[in-house]
């Protein structure tokens, strides 16, 4: 999971949104299959799923990019991916969405790597790369509140963060808050994380989605 953490910067950056995951050498081993990026890439989000005024931006496996979290680094190095991919999508109202599906060689490594990722490190990893991403979006802000919680539970195991900014705009506009929704969950030996980011209120429908994909997940 802490691989995924650049998708909240490449939030900022999108439609360019090269920065998709690390490849540390504490990363998850990859040894893909064609079988498991077929089965990862049905478990996505698809435009099918969500309201209207959604549009895909991509959909694909993950790409490499930085690392910007150096400060919670779990050694994944002994768990097994077999299949990957991505889908993300922007709203008409400013809002962003992105979901990634990891399948796991088995169960027993889709559970120690969910184990090993969801501790309180990977929030504090959030606020750096959304700071980060506020910074690179050319955005005066300031985080404001952060949270990590065992709700809303979707399939066998399951995490959720969430970071708010305060955005100052320099152009008149009022100031705003700034959203960002983190949903981490496991269903066999798939994990699944939805990225949620919006300005003025969360993004709605967040647990439908995700229930949504954990039923299309094995």
């Amino acid at each position: 999971m802490k691989r995924l953490a650049p998708l909240t910067l490449a939030l900022f950056l999108l439609p360019s949104i090269a920065l998709a995951a690390s490849a540390g050498s504490h990363d998850e081993t990859e040894r893909l299959n064609r079988a498991d990026m077929t089965l990862a890439k049905r478990a996505t989000a698809h435009k099918g799923d969500l309201a209207a005024g959604w549009r895909l931006v991509r959909s694909g496996p993950p790409t490499s990019g930085d690392d910007p979290c150096s400060s919670f680094d779990p050694d994944l190095s002994a768990f097994v991916i077999t299949g990957k991919h991505e889908t993300s999508f922007s709203h008409s109202s400013g809002a962003q969405l992105m979901s990634d599906i990891g399948v796991f060689r088995n169960v027993r490594d889709a559970t120690g790597d969910f184990k090993a990722s969801a501790k309180p490190g990977f929030l504090r990893c959030l606020r750096i790369v959304m700071q980060q991403g506020l910074r690179q979006a050319h955005l005066r802000a300031k985080i404001t509140s952060s949270r990590m919680s065992p709700t809303p539970r979707v399939g066998a195991q399951s995490v959720s963060y969430r970071v708010v900014a305060t955005v100052d705009p320099t152009n008149g506009v009022p100031r705003f808050n700034m959203y960002a929704d983190f949903l981490a969950f496991r269903q066999g030996r798939s994990q699944a994380v939805l990225l949620f980011m919006a300005p003025l209120a969360p993004v709605r429908g967040q647990v439908a989605l995700a229930r949504s994909v954990a039923r299309r997940m094995r």
